[in-house]
């Protein structure tokens, strides 16, 4: 599906792929749309502020990290996750462990991007649940919201940017507000691409829960778990917000569209192998059905 060499997806673009618009919510195109007319200071910010901070989380990782090529339960994953949101190039994931609650984040630009998980949650997270987990970043590397994604979160972590810098006002109360509130928006979307991955949206909540480190629960079906939710996440009372928008979004038919479409590139990538699904044997790229067994390939 990817590239080994530069990690692009090796399908050409066609109709059936996953647009950026598909995956975001409107509050979230609106809100991106009002934090981009703040103009240049945004990628002054990030070159005197975040770019530093991310230098030396990239040397922790280097020193601390273990590569995606050395977690085969990641490796394997990483991919599908990408195809199914049709990610055009393949993140570097790394695995640390971190101070404090176990996490996972996604920092870098929009052409290196780099997702980080915690390894404690590779120990109590499902392969589903890791599916919605590398999805949910993934969607934030779709939607292209890396360069504000990463001064959200630097202004969330206390680092003081309002004050004057190269003789600038950088960042401005109001401003710093549109982007903490964007943030809240983003995730939301990024939560959709996390349902793509996994295909379920009590896997997306699992997840959540994981992440918490809320007790485990059954699910049953969507009321009985909507109606815990509340409770299952009164340490982050946004979640039960994502949970039951997670859930909506699961049967809208905006959902019923890109299943469908997913379910076709998956058909025709299929057809398009050396070697017949069925028998093994090799046939043409692109032959509709196997010379040796007869069986239709899509």
């Amino acid at each position: 599906m990817y590239c080994k060499n530069c990690s692009r997806i090796l399908e050409p673009r066609n109709e059936l792929w996953l647009r950026v618009e598909e995956l975001q919510t409107q509050l979230d195109k609106n809100a991106l749309s009002l934090v981009r007319t703040t103009g240049i200071l945004p990628y002054i910010v990030n070159q005197l502020l975040v770019k530093p901070r991310e230098r030396k989380l990239r040397e922790v990782i280097s020193s601390q990290g273990t590569r995606m090529s050395d977690l085969p339960n990641l490796e394997a994953l990483v991919p599908e996750c990408a195809y199914a949101i049709s990610l055009e190039k393949l993140p570097s994931v790394y695995a640390i462990t971190m101070a404090g609650a176990p996490n996972a984040f996604t920092f870098g630009s929009d052409d290196a991007p780099v997702i980080v998980v915690d390894r404690r949650l590779m120990d109590v997270m499902s392969t589903s649940d890791l599916r919605a987990l590398l999805g949910h970043e993934m969607g934030h590397i779709k939607s292209g919201h890396m360069l504000y994604h990463s001064l959200a979160q630097t202004l969330a972590q206390g680092v003081e940017v309002s004050a004057s810098v190269m003789g600038l006002n950088v960042i401005s109360t109001p401003m710093h507000l549109a982007l903490l509130g964007w943030q809240r928006e983003s995730e939301l979307s990024a939560d959709r691409a996390a349902l793509v991955s996994c295909g379920n949206p009590a896997d997306v909540v699992s997840m959540f829960a994981k992440l918490t480190g809320a007790p485990r629960f059954s699910v049953t079906d969507r009321s009985s778990l909507l109606d815990n939710v509340d409770n299952l996440f009164r340490t982050h009372p946004r979640m039960s917000e994502r949970a039951r928008a997670v859930f909506e979004f699961a049967n809208t038919g905006e959902y019923a569209d890109i299943t469908k479409k997913n379910n076709y590139r998956r058909m025709f990538r299929l057809a398009f192998q050396p070697v017949c699904r069925f028998c093994g044997s090799a046939k043409l790229i692109g032959a509709a059905f196997c010379q040796v067994c007869g069986k239709s390939q899509i």
